[in-house]
């Protein structure tokens, strides 16, 4: 699961019908984000997934971004936001400067910012291509997907996996049909869903929402043992299949 440093990565089947931007998990931009674009080009989509950790590559590696979890993962997402409370975590923990700093910058909000912007920039690039556009997210990248789907008119739908949910306020913002996916045992994620729920169905919203039992975040992700589930995965990709084909379109 090595990190990588490129850009991006990008697959062009000939006479594709739309592109869709993948986001990558909190891992970085590694081998299964490489072949999630490579499938998604097999249905007959264009696949782009930008280095999001572009620029912090050297520091941002798989092995440190798990350490960095580690340390944090007794709080909540709101309380990683708060500097004291992740100082006296990682304290206990007794976490490596390094990781500190991982740390430092994944929570960081400007940081934050910086990758929804370059997310947004990945969609008017896609679009500047292909008539049609969804974006594709994993974990922090579902996160990405979802608020991108409350800032860009260039999108025609939003699929996020596992992602944080927008707060309610943005869901008037959102005018794409949405697929959105998770996890059973996902607490920290799931506990936001039913308000975004809520505020879809209220908004009446065109979304698409699956949760699969007996399953836990990162089930998808076939390089990650302890948490795939192939049944559940196989099962999800044929419901993107289907949502890609709705709104794309067919190859």
């Amino acid at each position: 699961m090595a990190g990588k440093s490129r850009p991006e990565f990008s697959v062009e089947p000939k006479g594709a019908s739309g592109c869709v931007v993948v986001f990558h998990e909190v891992w970085g931009l590694v081998e299964h984000t490489e072949d999630v674009c490579k499938r998604i080009s097999k249905l007959g989509f264009a696949a782009t997934a930008p280095n999001l950790f572009r620029g912090h590559s050297e520091l941002l590696t798989p092995d440190n971004i798990q350490k960095a979890m580690e340390g944090v993962w007794e709080l909540s997402l709101e309380e990683r936001r708060d500097k004291a409370k992740v100082r006296a975590a990682l304290d206990k923990k007794r976490v490596s400067p390094e990781v500190r700093e991982v740390v430092s910058i994944i929570y960081e909000p400007t940081f934050r910012d910086k990758m929804l912007e370059d997310a947004l920039v990945a969609v008017e690039r896609a679009h500047s291509q292909f008539g049609k556009v969804s974006t594709l997210g994993f974990c922090l990248g579902g996160g990405l997907s979802l608020k991108c789907a409350t800032r860009s008119q260039l999108l025609s739908s939003a699929v996020s996996f596992y992602g944080q949910p927008p707060v309610s306020e943005d869901v008037p913002k959102i005018s794409v049909p949405i697929l959105d996916i998770h996890a059973h045992q996902d607490e920290i994620i799931n506990k936001s869903v039913p308000a975004w729920v809520g505020a879809m169905l209220e908004g009446n919203k065109d979304l698409t929402l699956k949760t699969y039992p007996r399953t836990m975040h990162g089930f998808f992700n076939d390089t990650r043992k302890e948490v795939y589930d192939r049944n559940a995965a196989d099962e999800a990709w044929d419901l993107l299949r289907w949502f890609l084909e709705r709104t794309l379109g067919r190859h």
